[in-house]
């Protein structure tokens, strides 16, 4: 039998409303992206033309963790690409310090 009142339904625990802190979307300090960006600035310096999977084994970090800093440092042009997607290498641009 369907939907008989035999079946025991446990009411659900309260849920708090929003994101919890630190979820998605929430924002880094931007000491922690200048920090990773200079990490990322001084080991494409010393390897250049390494793919990102390369670089985050050597680094230990993630793409989400560099994606901003990597942006960023390609807009100032600190960094230089060469490809598309997965298969983008990283060298120092024109304004590497």
């Amino acid at each position: 039998m369907r939907g008989s009142a035999s079946s025991a339904v446990t009411p659900a625990a309260p849920r708090s409303l929003g994101r919890p802190a630190g979820g998605r979307g929430a924002k880094c300090a931007r000491e922690d992206i200048e920090a990773m960006g200079q990490k990322f600035i001084a080991f494409v310096k010393a390897t250049p033309g390494l793919r990102i999977e390369q670089i985050n084994k050597q680094l230990g970090t993630t793409t989400k963790d560099l994606a901003l800093p990597i942006r960023k440092l390609e807009a100032e042009g600190v960094i230089a690409t060469k490809g598309q997607r997965r298969a983008t290498q990283y060298f120092p641009g024109r304004k590497a310090k």
